[in-house]
C-alpha cells in the first residue's frame, strides 16, 4: 500500500513538474510572441519616398504591401478576397504617409442602401476632412457612417464643440483645411459615428496604425466632398 502510495505520489509530482514546465514554456512563448509583436510594431515605419517612383508616381503595390504588413502585425486575416479587393489612395496629394487610406468593401448595395468596408491606416495616417452630399438625380441620400476599431487607435473628429487639446498633431499641410475639431478617441472595440447628414469629419490613426470597420448607408465617391480643394478621389 505504501509502495503504491509512493508510486502515485511520484507520478503526481512528475505530473505537477510537467504542468509547471508546460506553464513555464507557455509563459516563455507568450513573452516571445509579445516581444516579436512589439518588434513588428516598431518596424512598422515608412518613409514617404517608399511609396513613390523616381518620377513622383504613386506606387499602389508598395502601398498595398504596407497595409498587408499592418494586417500581419494586427493578426488580421488576409484572404484571397482581401488581396484581390484591397484598394489604396493618396488622394493625389503625394504625401501618403500623412494622408492616405486603404480599404476593402464587403458590401456596397445601392438598391438596399447599405455598405460595409474595412479601413486600414498606417501609423499617424489621416483620412482628410470630408463630408457626403446627396445625389438627388441618382436617388442617393447623404451617407451616414459608424465605425468600430478592430486594431490600434483612431482619433475621430466631427462637428460640435471643439476639443481644447487634440490627441493628435494635425499634419502641417492639412491644418488649414480642418474645421471639425470635436474629438472622440476610439480604442479596440469602441464605436462612434456621424450624428447628422452632411457632417464634416476626419480621422487619424495613432502610432500603431488602425484597422476600422465602417458600417454605413450606400457609398459613392461621386458624393464625397473635401475641404482641401487639391484632393482628388
Amino acid at each position: 500500500m505504501k509502495d503504491d502510495y509512493r508510486i502515485e505520489r511520484r507520478t503526481a509530482c512528475a505530473a505537477l513538474l510537467g504542468v509547471g514546465a508546460s506553464a513555464l514554456l507557455a509563459e516563455q512563448s507568450q513573452a516571445e510572441s509579445k516581444s516579436a509583436t512589439a518588434q513588428s510594431r516598431m518596424s512598422l515605419k515608412f518613409k514617404n519616398s517608399d511609396f513613390y517612383s523616381s518620377d513622383g508616381k504613386f506606387d499602389e503595390a508598395a502601398a498595398k504591401a504596407a497595409y498587408f504588413k499592418l494586417m500581419k502585425v494586427a493578426d488580421a486575416p488576409v484572404s484571397e478576397y482581401v488581396r484581390e479587393n484591397l484598394w489604396v489612395t493618396d488622394f493625389a496629394l503625394g504625401r501618403f504617409t500623412e494622408v492616405g487610406i486603404g480599404g476593402v468593401f464587403w458590401v456596397n448595395d445601392k438598391k438596399w442602401n447599405y455598405a460595409s468596408v474595412d479601413i486600414f491606416l498606417l501609423p499617424n495616417q489621416m483620412i482628410p476632412e470630408h463630408w457626403h452630399i446627396a445625389l438627388e438625380s441618382e436617388g442617393v441620400a447623404p451617407k451616414m457612417e459608424s465605425w468600430i476599431v478592430r486594431y490600434g487607435t483612431s482619433y475621430t473628429y466631427g462637428e460640435g464643440k471643439p476639443t481644447p487639446k487634440l490627441g493628435v498633431k494635425i499634419h502641417d499641410r492639412e491644418a488649414n483645411f480642418i474645421t471639425a475639431k470635436k474629438e472622440t478617441v476610439l480604442d479596440v472595440g469602441d464605436v462612434t459615428g456621424l450624428l447628422k447628414p452632411l457632417e464634416k469629419h476626419w480621422q487619424q490613426a495613432g502610432p500603431e496604425g488602425a484597422i476600422i470597420t465602417e458600417v454605413s448607408t450606400y457609398h459613392t465617391g461621386d458624393a464625397v466632398r473635401f475641404t482641401n480643394p487639391d484632393i482628388k478621389f
